[in-house]
């Protein structure tokens, strides 16, 4: 049997499955629609629409960045599959200067909740933001 084909991120279907299965059971979204095999638009109750690209690299960065924006231009939030994948700090701070936001699915999944999911971060026991720097 042939290897069904990749995307040009090589993100793998079991993280597309993995996603998806997390944003069906999400009580914020009411329902999305999967484009260009790695492109989510993303309803939530509230109304609010995203726009959201799934990538599965373990350290997100700049480059990564650039490159998807100018794949994707529409992109709002891209998201690094996996709670163990995550950012460099230039990455971060590129997203949060330019109103772009970069998660993990984990924060992504917490971000949901949120009325600005592009401004959510994780707190410590300090009420600290932290981010899931590599």
């Amino acid at each position: 049997m042939p290897t069904p084909p990749r995307n040009n991120w090589d993100v793998s279907y079991s993280v597309i499955a993995f996603f998806e299965r997390a944003l069906n059971t999400h009580s914020k979204v009411e329902r999305f629609v999967r484009t260009r095999d790695i492109f989510f638009q993303i309803e939530l109750a509230n109304g609010s629409q995203l726009k959201v690209l799934l990538v599965d690299e373990y350290t997100l960065g700049l480059a990564d960045l650039h490159r998807a924006q100018s794949e994707f231009t529409e992109m709002e939030f891209i998201v690094t599959g996996g709670n163990w994948n995550g950012y460099t700090r230039e990455a971060k701070q590129y997203g949060l200067l330019h109103d772009l936001g970069v998660f993990n699915i984990e924060e992504f999944l917490g971000a949901l909740n949120w009325s600005e999911p592009n401004k959510y971060h994780k707190k410590d026991s300090d009420g600290k933001p932290t981010y899931a720097y590599h």
